[in-house]
């Protein structure tokens, strides 16, 4: 029994002391990173004067300008030829949604005659306009969107093997101006080292 009473003294104690110490460390992070997984579940939205919400998520047009860079590398390389190719997307803005706005109005109009004959008529008008929210099963209320409206393209590169050859470059021209609307001096073809 003394032995036991002698190893249960300083060096057990402390090292008791240490091992509830390090159970405090490692039992601190995992709450905190719990809750950060918690608060980046949810995107955040933002809400713009002209009545459309960006979220965070999509405020990056990282994603669309490459779905369409992947696209239309894939077809400019089936081009007789361009061979292989290489394409930048340049967009405007981030992508915006529209928010449905419930946009009542009224008009009164009032004819007054005057005493001497004279008449005008008087038009009053008053419009108000509100947001129309939709609310899901848990009661929260979410800003009903309409519409949804991707960025416009600014400009298009491409790199192709074929870009020194002057009738590549004007048909790759072409086909960009047919596929996304936008005037040839947006668009700029040159050859790959």
């Amino acid at each position: 029994m003394k032995t036991w009473k002698k190893k249960l003294t300083k060096e057990n104690m402390a090292i008791m002391a240490l091992l509830g110490i390090l159970l405090m460390v490692i039992a601190i992070p995992v709450k905190k990173t719990e809750t950060q997984k918690d608060q980046t579940a949810a995107p955040e939205n933002k809400s713009t004067a002209s009545g459309t919400q960006e979220t965070e998520e999509e405020d990056n047009t990282g994603g669309y300008a490459g779905e369409l860079e992947e696209r239309l590398e894939s077809l400019l390389a089936s081009m007789e030829g361009v061979g292989n190719v290489k394409v930048m997307v340049t967009l405007d803005s981030s992508r915006e949604q529209v928010v449905e706005k419930d946009i009542p109005s009224t008009m009164d109009t009032t004819k007054e005659t005057d005493s001497t004959g004279g008449s005008r008529d008087v038009i009053n008008s008053r419009q108000e306009e509100t947001t129309v929210y939709v609310t899901d099963s848990a009661g929260n209320k979410t800003p009903y969107v309409s519409k949804i409206r991707e960025p416009s393209i600014e400009g298009v590169t491409v790199v192709a093997q074929g870009g020194g050859n002057a009738v590549i470059q004007k048909n790759i021209t072409e086909v960009i101006q047919a596929l996304f609307g936008i005037e040839a001096h947006k668009i700029k073809v040159v050859k790959m080292k």
